[in-house]
C-alpha cells in the first residue's frame, strides 16, 4: 500500500484478453463504505534500484455523483429538445397554414356557390399544385352541367312536344263517342295519332340514350360494314314497298369503335330517313368504305333534297320539313350520335349539270357520316 484508503478492497479481477482499452485497465462494481461504488483498475508496469514490479491503480467513485451527472445530462437535453420540438412545431403549423390557405379559400369559394351554379371555377392566384385538381373539378362541373342542360330540355321538349298529340288523341275519341265521323274513319284516325305519338316518345328516348352512352366509355371494335347490311335487311320491306332500286356497296370489314346501339341507330335513321324521301321507283344505295384514316357511310337517295330554309336548321331538333314527314328527331339523333363519336356528318344536295337556260335542278341528297377508323394500337 502506497498512498489511498486502506480499507478499499483490494483488485482481484483480471485484464480481459482483448480488452478494448490500449492500457491494462478493468472496470466493476464494488461496495465501498456501504455505498455502491464504480472501481476503475489500471495496471503500470514500474521499475527501480530494487527491480520491476506491476503498480496497480484503484479509483473509487460513488454511483450517486454518476447518477447526477446522468441526470443533468438529461434534464438539459430534454428541455433543449422541447424548446426545439416547440419551435419547430410553430414553424410547422406557420407553414402548413399558409400553405394551405388556398386550398381553404377555394373550399370556402365553392361551398358558398348556389346548388345548381357549376359555371367553371375562378382561382386565378391558386399555386400551380392546384391547377390540375381545378382543372379536374371544372372539368367534371361540365359535364354535370351538360347532363342537367341535356336532362332539362328533355323535360321540356317531352312535355311540349307530347302535350300535342294527347290533346288531338283527346278531341278523336271524344268525336268518336260523339259519333260526328264513321267509327272505322275515327279508328284509322286514332290509330295514325298514336302510331306518331309512339314514333314521337321512341325517338326521345332515343335522343336521351345517346347522351347516357356517351357519358359510358365503355365501347367496342364493330364493323360498320356488317351494322349498315343487317339494317338494310331489317329495313327491305319498306324498299320494297316503294320498289327503290336499291344498291349496298360495303369494303372489307370496315371497323370503328363505339356503342352497337349508336351505329345501329344511326344508320337506321338515315336509311328510313332515305327511303322516305325517295319516290315510288327511285334509286336508293348505301356504301360503307375505308378512306384516308375514317370510315365513311354514305347514303344517297333521289329526293327532292333540302331546301335553303330547312337547311339553316338542319339538325335541330323538332325542325322536321313538313308536318307530314315526322317528328323532326332523327337528324337531331344523328348529329349527336356522330358527335359522341368524334365524327362528323353532313348533308348535301345533288344538283344536275345546268340546263341550256342556266336552270339547275335537284336530282337527291347525300347523307356522308364520316367516323374515325379503329386501330389496334389505339
Amino acid at each position: 500500500m502506497i498512498s489511498g484508503f486502506a480499507e478499499l478492497p483490494f483488485w482481484r479481477g483480471r485484464i480481459p484478453d482483448r480488452s478494448a482499452y490500449a492500457a491494462l485497465v478493468d472496470f466493476y462494481d464494488a461496495q465501498f463504505r456501504n455505498q455502491p461504488v464504480r472501481v476503475a483498475v489500471l495496471l503500470q508496469p514500474v521499475a527501480s534500484a530494487r527491480g520491476r514490479g506491476m503498480a496497480v491503480v484503484q479509483v473509487a467513485e460513488t454511483l450517486e455523483i454518476r447518477e447526477t451527472l446522468a441526470r443533468k445530462l438529461l434534464l438539459d437535453t430534454l428541455w433543449r429538445q422541447f424548446l426545439l420540438m416547440g419551435v419547430i412545431a410553430l414553424a410547422t403549423l406557420f407553414v402548413v397554414q399558409r400553405a394551405t390557405r388556398p386550398v381553404r379559400e377555394l373550399g370556402e369559394a365553392i361551398e358558398k356557390r348556389a346548388a345548381d351554379d357549376l359555371s367553371p371555377i375562378d382561382a386565378p392566384d391558386a399555386p400551380r399544385e392546384l391547377r390540375p385538381l381545378i382543372d379536374a373539378t371544372t372539368e367534371v362541373m361540365g359535364r354535370l352541367q351538360r347532363l342537367l342542360d341535356h336532362q332539362k330540355r328533355f323535360v321540356r321538349d317531352s312535355a311540349h312536344q307530347l302535350r300535342t298529340p294527347l290533346a288531338v288523341l283527346k278531341a278523336q275519341v271524344q268525336s268518336a263517342r260523339r259519333g260526328d265521323v264513321a267509327p272505322e274513319q275515327a279508328l284509322g284516325e286514332i290509330s295514325q295519332t298514336v302510331e306518331r305519338a309512339t314514333t314521337l316518345a321512341n325517338q326521345m328516348l332515343s335522343l336521351a340514350k345517346v347522351e347516357q352512352l356517351r357519358q359510358q366509355p365503355e365501347s367496342v371494335a364493330l364493323d360498320l360494314g356488317a351494322i349498315a347490311r343487317q339494317i338494310a335487311l331489317d329495313l327491305s320491306p319498306l324498299v320494297a314497298d316503294k320498289a327503290l332500286d336499291f344498291e349496298l356497296a360495303i369494303d372489307a370489314p370496315v371497323v370503328v369503335r363505339a356503342h352497337q346501339w349508336m351505329l345501329q341507330e344511326l344508320t337506321r335513321n338515315l336509311l328510313h330517313n332515305a327511303i322516305k324521301q325517295s319516290p315510288a321507283g327511285a334509286a336508293l344505295s348505301v356504301s360503307v368504305r375505308a378512306e384516308g384514316g375514317e370510315a365513311v357511310l354514305t347514303v344517297r337517295d333521289d329526293g327532292p333534297g333540302i331546301s335553303p330554309e330547312l337547311r339553316q336548321r338542319l339538325f335541330a331538333p323538332f325542325s322536321a320539313g313538313s308536318a307530314s314527314s315526322g317528328s323532326g328527331l332523327g337528324l337531331a339523333i344523328c348529329r349527336e350520335i356522330v358527335l359522341a363519336l368524334d365524327g362528323r356528318i353532313a348533308l348535301d344536295n345533288r344538283v344536275a349539270p345546268a340546263t341550256p337556260d342556266g336552270a339547275a335542278r335537284m336530282i337527291g341528297l347525300d347523307a356522308v357520316v364520316h367516323l374515325p377508323l379503329w386501330r389496334h394500337n389505339s
